[in-house]
Order: C-alpha cells, then structure tokens, then sequence
C-alpha cells in the first residue's frame, strides 16, 4: 500500500469541471432532456413509489424524491438517468440523512443491471439491503454524496461492482458487513470485463468500520489497472491487507495506493481480553472490562511482528446465538488469539440467520494473512444447512502457528453432498508453520477432508508451499463418504510441502476413505522451484486406517529425503497397500504389521526417470522383503538387521487406542532397534511421553517398553530423598484413571496436587495429616470443576512440611 498517488495532468481542474456541468444540468431545466418525476410518501407528488417512477422513467429523466424512507428494493433498467434527492438541488446534506431508500432486509437497496449506462445515485441513505447496499453490474454509474450502511451480503455489504465503469465521489461507506470478502466494497469481473473505478481526489469518500471475513473495508480482484483512493477516512491511517485486498488480474504488477486524510480508528498496541458476558462498547483492556466479539478484539489490537499482542479469550462458549458472534472471524497477522484451554473455551460455528442457502460457514477466516496465531479452544459447529470450514484460507502465502486446539464435529447438512475440508490453506515455505497439540475428530461420515493444505505464492510472487513442523498431533475417527466412478477422491489429510515437513509424536488412527481411488493420508511437496524436499516421521503411529486403495502417500518429485524412524504402523486395513513412497527413503525402527497385501510399495516415478532407493533397517515388517512391493529400476537395501512376523503388540479391550500398539514384555521388537543412534535425530522421548531411549537399547516402533516419563533439564522436579518417596504412577499413560503411590518417613501435613505444564492447579487430590507408611490416591481424570481433562501431560505434587517431590504422567485418550 502506498502513500498516494501521482494525478494525471490537470486532473483536479478537469474534475471539477465535470461537476461544474453535472450541477448545471442538474439545476437549470433548459438543460435536462427529459422531465423530472417526483416521489413523494404523502401522495402530492408524481408517484409514491420510487420503483413505480422508475418504470416510468424514459432516457434523459430524473427520478426526484422527496424526504421520507422508502421500503423498496430498486432495480434500474433505463439508460441516461438521474436519481437523486433535495441533496442535490439543494448541497444540503441533512436531506442524505432523511432520504432513506430501506432495503428491509430483503434484497439490495438498489440494483444496476442489463448494461444500464449513464445512471446517477445522488443523495440518499442505503441501509438494510440484503445482498449489498448498491449492485453494479456491467453498466455505468455515478454515486455522489450518498451514505452506505447497515447492509450485509455474501460479498461487499456496502457495494458490489461487476464488470463497471463507476465514479465515487463524497460516498460513505460504513458499518456494513460481509460474510465473505469485502465489508465496504467487493469489485470483480466475469471473463472479458473490466472494472473501471474512479475515487474523486476533490469531494473525497469515506470508508470505515466495516466487517468481513476478508478484506474488511475493501476487497478488489481481477483487477486490470492501478486504483487510487483518495479519502477522506478511512479505518486506520496505513491500510493493510486486513483492511483492504487488491489482487491483480494474472498476477499483474497493479497497484491500489491510497491517500487518506483521517483515521476513523487507532489500533490498540495492547492485549485484548474477550468474554461471552462482555460488550463490544468496553474498552477491552482487562478481565474486568472485556468485549463480546472476538471478531470486534481483533479488529482492534494492532499486528506488530516485533511485540506481539494476544487477543484473549476468557473461559466460556462463543456463538452466533449465544452471544451474538461475527463469523468469519478474520484472523489478523502478528496477532495471537489465545482461548483459557480446551475445555475451557469453545467457539462455535453457527450460519448466518439471513445469509445460508449454499453458503459456507466459516469460523476462523484467513486471507492474505502472512503470520497467524490461534490457541488454547475447541472449535466445533452446529445447525450447519450447507457445510462448514473450521479455518480457512486462500492459496497465497500463509504461515500457520496453531496450539492446543480440538477441531471438532465439523458438520454439513444431509442435503450437502459435495465435498469440503475441515482446515483449508494455502502456505508459504517463506517462514515456518508449527502445529503443536492440534487434534481433530470426529468428522463424518460425509464428503470431507480434515486438512488439505496446498501449494500458495509467496509475497515475492514464487510458488511456494508449507515448511514446518506437526508435533504431538491426532487426526482420528473420521471418514470421508466420496465415491466417484470417474474422477479420484480427495485424502482425508492432504499436506503440500515446501523444503521440509516434520512430523513428531503424531497419531493418525480410525480414519476411513469410502472412494476406490482415495488415499487416506497423501503428504507430497511442490515440484517447483527443482529442489530436494525432506519428509521426516519420528515416533509416529498410524494405525486403524481403511481404504481400498494405497492408505498412506509420502512423496513427491525431484527425489524427495524420505525419513521414517520409531513409528508404528498397524492394524490398517486395505487392498493394495499400507505405505507408498518414493525418492531417498530410510525407515529404521520401525514397525509394519496390516492386514493389507502388500506393507509397503515403491511408487516407480518411471515418468520422471526418477529412480527410489528404499533403505529399511532394524526394523519389524510383516512377511519381510515380500510384504514389498517392487518395480523396476529401483533399489531396494533390506538390511539383515530387520525381523519380521508378529511384534506382539501389548494389545488390551480396545484396538482403536493408541496404547493397544504398545509392546508387550514378548515383543521381538524390544532392544532390537539400533544399537547406534546418532543421526537419527530423535525425540528424547517416545510418543507416550517416556524416555525414548530404555534399558540400554532403543526399541522398535513409536513405543519403548518399560520406560518412565522423560522429564527435562529445565523441569522442577526435586531429587526424591530416602525415607520419603513419590512413585510413578500406574498405568502410565492412562485413560482415564491412574493410581499415584507415595510413602512418608513421617507423619505431619500432607498434599497432592495435579497441574497442569503451564503450572496451574488442575486439581487437589488430597489436602490434611496423614500417618508414616505408604499411601494411594486415585486419580479419574477429572478437574476440580468436575470436567475431563484432555490428553496430555500433567505434574503431580507432593508437599510435606520439608519436602516437595514432583512427577510427570501422561494421559491419552
């Protein structure tokens, strides 16, 4: 966004020429060539009806209308017309204020269609159209002086331009809202038109205060030239991509430049605390005084890279009908929305009470938004006629920073049989996205993908895709529906990666395509610009997964670095096979055990001339070298270190836990793994938490048997002393009760306490005097509010008078 822009020569003079002739025309009956109508509510003028005069209206007429408020829905279908109020007799703007063409929420306030020319909006209030305030399809259009407000549509509450020649001059547009793109202004064209659009520099517009999924106040696209804006006021002083979108017809080097001479708002540089009993009309800047909106919190804290503000959301539910939330919630760059937690805070996505047939509902919206930053809730939604998006993006660059979030019961309608996603993006390898503790669940059965993230153009306008990390992440308990006899079914979870992808302490369990042509999960990179991508899985299980066709993808072209280490794949079922990869693969520690022909297969890339080299070593493969599926060309090195058969998995009451899948004391896979594991680059801890590394030697798959909770160099667990001990807790993890053992060497005041890893109190077990001896106290997973707590690991604390002693113990549901 500039500062300005240069004006053609003379430009001011010639433009108020122009109104120097429009006003004459407009004053002087000898020169108007056709007659002039008058609207009037009390019958004493031509019509009552603005609409009636328009019908009536020939080539040349003037529609003039008289003070009151019209409930009408305009359609103008005549060329060469003026409608206007006093206002323009006059130059007095109170008659702006009282000639109020009422939309009734119904349709748009007015409407310019069927290639109208020469048509002028002069005078009037726009307010409650349903679709947008003005509609300007491929015709020609002045709108002077008129106030644009209290509208909503799909996109562009205050105006929508299509394809058309339009001329703003001294239009306020304000307090409008957009389900979708533009709050203020939405300007695109259908193929082969072009948008003209001009902002008079002398009797200057405003525009503020709007609200949109995208593009607050503006959004344009397609666009074919350079726009100035000159304005009066605008929302803030610097406009940024939340406030106003420009994308230029086939990534032209276009430009929208503002000059703007007042800022309708200051962006605050603090944090913002939101609540579902607060108010948008406090100031927002403590627990004692919070909004209501998290839409409203947003717009108002400022994106600062260097010292990032965090919009906090207080414990609660927030909803479109329990508090009257604004969806999409536009996520705003730099800056973090924080919820209390998972089960604390819920956002709800709920469609649109006036806006729902065949439109999307959309929860956390992000566009053009380079850094994003959500945490700490639980997503879901609910009476959803169509479908919805739990978050979701363009294909331009995005970098995503997404904590302890539980997506789930993301729903469509039973009409609905399209297909949607759950999370939809575009990224950028430009900075790196951090998934960390992100579950999603539940979803299906229907059309539906739970993440697909593609490929997106970078700030520099380079393809470009996601690099970063997925830690300690579940994607389980859903199907995708799709079935198609022509055309492939999307995956369930489909990752375009950039440079890198990282995959730590993951679950991916109970997911099911219904498609013969389907994958369930396809992680692949970009194949431009020519580079080596590198996809690493360590202490990952995949387990549970149907499809009839390939379940797992891990590729791409230009010979990706393939690296699968401690993961565990078992229980899948299918008729091809589990995993196919291709380029420099190695799996090392690793365990294959389905129920599908084939364990692993060599995607050959013959069309790339690209051949694989697949390394596995000390690793459990079911049927050994013949669970492998080869194709010529390729390299296969199928170390002698490797076993195959039964790993002998603990299993337990329930094959759809993770836990089933941890090994049991006859496990071949115990202290099998290999002896040397330097380069490997692990986890110091296994995907339950414990020490990766146990008695001596690393074990296979993505569980080490027998091994404690890893506790780190910075925890503040004291060294337990003789005579007084905290014993770990049994089972370890658990779901949902464990028992914690302790023995005192002496009687006196005792307490144990569970916290959770930020430190805060999740619950009290136990509080008082208890004798010497060895104790126990149970714990069921629940909180002192008599909620369940979700996976995760927690701290239990025991305090005597002179000793405190702490211990880790994780929970996995």
């Amino acid at each position: 966004m500039g500062e300005g822009y240069p004006l053609p020569p003379n430009f001011e003079g010639k433009m108020k020429t122009l109104f120097i002739l429009l006003t004459l025309v407009l004053l002087i009956p000898g020169l108007a060539m056709g007659i002039t109508r008058t609207v009037k509510l009390d019958g004493s003028g031509d019509y009552t009806s603005i609409q009636a005069a328009l019908n009536a209206a020939q080539s040349g007429d003037t529609v003039l209308v008289y003070p009151g408020r019209y409930y009408e829905n305009l359609r103008i279908q005549t060329d060469n017309l003026n409608l206007i109020s006093l206002e323009a007799q006059t130059n007095n703007p109170a008659y702006i204020d009282s000639t109020i063409i009422d939309g009734n929420r119904t349709s748009a306030a007015i409407s310019v269609t069927l290639s109208r020319q020469n048509i002028l909006i002069r005078g009037f209030s726009l307010v409650n159209g349903l679709g947008t305030g003005l509609s300007v399809w491929p015709s020609s259009l002045s709108v002077v002086n008129c106030d644009i407000f209290s509208n909503i549509a799909s996109n562009g509450g205050g105006i929508v331009i299509g394809g058309a020649t339009v001329l703003l001059s001294g239009v306020r547009i304000h307090d409008n809202y957009s389900l979708n793109l533009g709050g203020g202004i939405y300007a695109s064209t259908a193929s082969g038109d072009v948008n003209n659009i001009t902002f008079d520099p002398v009797n200057r517009c405003s525009i503020y205060n709007n609200r949109s999924g995208s593009g607050q106040d503006i959004y344009i696209q397609h666009a074919t030239s350079n726009l100035n804006v000159y304005l009066n006021t605008f929302s803030v002083a610097v406009p940024t991509t939340y406030y106003a979108i420009f994308l230029p017809e086939d990534n032209a080097d276009y430009q929208m430049t503002f000059d703007i001479q007042n800022a309708h708002h200051q962006e605050i540089n603090q944090d913002i605390y939101v609540a579902p009993d607060g108010d948008d009309n406090n100031d927002g800047l403590s627990p004692a005084s919070p909004l209501k909106t998290i839409h409203e919190g947003i717009y108002r804290i400022a994106a600062d890279s260097l010292n990032q503000k965090t919009v906090h959301l207080l414990p609660g539910t927030y909803s479109r009908t329990d508090n009257d939330q604004i969806y999409p919630i536009a996520l705003k760059s730099w800056v973090m929305v924080q919820g209390s937690g998972i089960d604390t805070t819920t956002v709800i996505g709920e469609p649109h009470p006036l806006i729902y047939n065949s439109v999307v509902t959309l929860v956390f919206s992000i566009v053009m938004a380079p850094d994003v930053f959500l945490s700490d809730m639980s997503i879901t939604s609910r009476n959803i006629n169509y479908y919805c998006i739990a978050i979701g993006g363009d294909q331009r660059y995005s970098s995503v920073n997404f904590s302890n979030l539980r997506i789930y019961d993301i729903e469509s309608s039973d009409s609905y049989t399209g297909s949607y996603e759950v999370i939809y993006l575009g990224a950028t390898s430009e900075r790196e996205s951090k998934w960390e503790n992100v579950t999603i669940e539940n979803i299906g059965p229907a059309r539906v993908q739970l993440i697909k993230s593609s490929a997106g153009i970078s700030e520099t306008g380079e393809i470009s895709a996601m690099k970063g990390v997925f830690s300690n992440c579940v994607f389980r308990d859903s199907r995708s529906t799709f079935v198609s006899s022509s055309v492939w079914g999307p995956p369930l979870i489909s990752v375009t990666g950039d440079q890198r992808l990282e995959f730590e302490n993951c679950i991916f369990k109970n997911l099911s395509v219904d498609d013969n042509d389907a994958n369930v999960i396809q992680i692949t990179g970009i194949q431009y610009p020519q580079q080596q991508n590198h996809f690493s899985f360590d202490n990952c299980l995949f387990s549970n997964i149907s499809s009839q066709d390939c379940m797992i993808i891990i590729g791409s072209s230009n010979n990706p670095r393939i690296d699968i280490t401690n993961c565990t794949f078992a229980g899948n079922e299918g008729d091809a096979y589990t995993l196919m990869v291709n380029g420099n693969v190695n799996i090392t520690n690793s365990i294959f055990y389905n129920d599908t022909p084939y364990q692993i297969k060599v995607n050959p890339m013959t069309g790339y001339n690209e051949p694989t080299t697949l390394n596995i070593d000390y690793s459990c493969i079911k049927d050994g070298l013949a669970g492998i599926q080869q194709a010529p060309g390729n390299t296969i090195n199928y170390s002698d270190n490797n076993i195959c058969g039964n790993p002998l998995f603990a299993g337990g009451n329930d094959i759809h836990d993770p836990l089933y899948y941890s090994l049991s004391e006859l496990s071949p896979c115990i202290n099998t793994g290999t002896p040397d594991t330097s380069g490997l680059e692990l986890l110091p801890y296994d995907l339950a938490g414990n020490w990766r590394i146990w008695d001596g030697r690393i074990d296979m798959g993505c569980f080490e048997y027998g091994s404690v909770p890893w506790v780190s160099t910075d925890d503040p667990v004291v060294p337990q002393p003789e005579g007084c001990l905290l014993y770990q807790n049994y089972p370890n993890p658990f779901n949902p009760s464990t028992t914690i053992r302790y023995s005192l060497d002496k009687p006196g005041p005792v307490s144990l306490e569970i916290y959770n890893l930020k430190g805060q109190l999740v619950k009290s077990l136990y509080s008082g005097v208890q004798d010497m001896g060895s104790h126990q106290v149970i714990w069921n997973g629940i909180d002192s509010k008599g909620s369940a707590c979700s996976s995760g690991v927690y701290c239990y604390k025991l305090r005597t008078s002179d000793k405190t002693l702490v211990r880790k113990m994780l929970m996995l549901k």
